[in-house]
C-alpha cells in the first residue's frame, strides 16, 4: 500500500503512511467497537424496499464464520427467503483457473457469496474473485 499502489493512485499524500492498525482510528472508535450488529429486521426492511443486499464470507474466516453468516441469513423474515434458500449455489470461476473459486446464491435483491480459500481478508486472499464480486455488486465491468 505504501509502494506501487500509492504511486499508481497518485492521490494519497506523500506524508501519509498506510499501517495495518491505526491507533488513532482505533481509539477514536473504541466506544463503538463490537456493539451489536445490524439486526435482521433492518435487513428485512431493506430487502422489502428492493435495496440490493450482498453478504459475503471467506470460507476460512475464523473471526466471522461462514456458518454463522448462513445462520444469520436463515433468520431473515424477508418474503423471498424460502425461495432464496431453495436455490442451488452457483460455482464461480476466475481468470484462467478451472477450479471453483467461490459460490453464489442469488434471488431477487439478495446475494450470498462463499469465497473459497479466503479468510477474513477476501480481497487479499482471492483478489480475482473479489474484483469480480465487487464488479457484480456495483454493476460495473471489472477488469
Amino acid at each position: 500500500m505504501n509502494g506501487v499502489i500509492k504511486e499508481k493512485l497518485k492521490i494519497i499524500p506523500k506524508d501519509l503512511k498506510w499501517v495495518e492498525v491505526s491507533n488513532a482510528v482505533y481509539f477514536a472508535l473504541v466506544k463503538d467497537f463490537m456493539k451489536p450488529r445490524i439486526d435482521e429486521l433492518q435487513i428485512d426492511e431493506l430487502l422489502s424496499y428492493g435495496v440490493n443486499v450482498t453478504v459475503y464470507n471467506g470460507q476460512l474466516d475464523v473471526i466471522c464464520s461462514t456458518d454463522g453468516a448462513e445462520a444469520w441469513v436463515q433468520k431473515l423474515k424477508w418474503d423471498g427467503l424460502k425461495t432464496f434458500l431453495s436455490l442451488p449455489r452457483q460455482s464461480l470461476y476466475c481468470g484462467t483457473s478451472k477450479g471453483t473459486k467461490a459460490f453464489v446464491r442469488s434471488y431477487k435483491n439478495l446475494r450470498f457469496y462463499w469465497v473459497l480459500g479466503a479468510g477474513h481478508f477476501v480481497p487479499a486472499d482471492q483478489p480475482c474473485i473479489a474484483l469480480s464480486m465487487i464488479g457484480s455488486i456495483t454493476q460495473s465491468p471489472a477488469s
